[in-house]
């Protein structure tokens, strides 16, 4: 009886270890399409409502769920709070909070970082070009993380159960 539930317990977590990387499969896509579509907002503010950086980011954070639309919330209390600080300090503080929760890779933050960079030191036009290609640049990571997503997610989940039922067999 103990042996089966030994075997019972190796294969959930095993099983669960599967799943779990299954999900960020699953969710980068996701996560990379939301950012485009925050990126698209801050376009809109920045061309039509001229409101300031912080006010900006602020309504990207509410219109954005879960760890994504903290980066921005704490992007604009970041701009509010770090007196002196650049604009680029306080997205890369915000970034180095929050990505971790996120199912992002790390060639996803170095496109976040760089758009950082040019974050708020030119004018309109040139705002919106830099905008522009980090859209650009996530819609080709996004197609990228889709491609992975169908090679990889089953794979995951499937792994996950073998390799419970393998470590069982090995040990009984």
């Amino acid at each position: 009886m103990l042996k089966l539930l030994g075997a019972t317990l190796i294969i959930a977590a095993s099983s669960f270890g599967g799943f779990y990387i299954a999900r960020l499969y699953r969710e980068r896509p996701i996560q990379l399409r939301m950012l485009g579509q925050a990126l698209r907002i801050l376009e809109t503010e920045i061309i039509y409502g001229s409101n300031p950086l912080y006010q900006a980011m602020e309504h990207i954070g509410q219109r954005v769920t879960g760890a994504l639309g903290l980066i921005f919330l704490t992007m604009s209390e970041n701009l509010l709070k770090f007196d002196g600080a650049s604009t680029f300090e306080c997205w890369e503080d915000a970034i180095n909070q929050h990505f971790h929760q996120t199912s992002l890779k790390k060639q996803d933050r170095e496109i976040l970082i760089n758009f950082g960079q040019t974050l708020g030191i030119s004018d309109k036009e040139d705002q919106m070009k830099h905008i522009r290609m980090t859209i650009q640049n996530l819609a080709a990571e996004e197609s990228l993380a889709r491609e992975e997503q169908k090679t990889y997610e089953k794979l995951s989940k499937n792994l996950g159960v073998l390799l419970g039922m393998l470590i069982v067999i090995l040990i009984y």
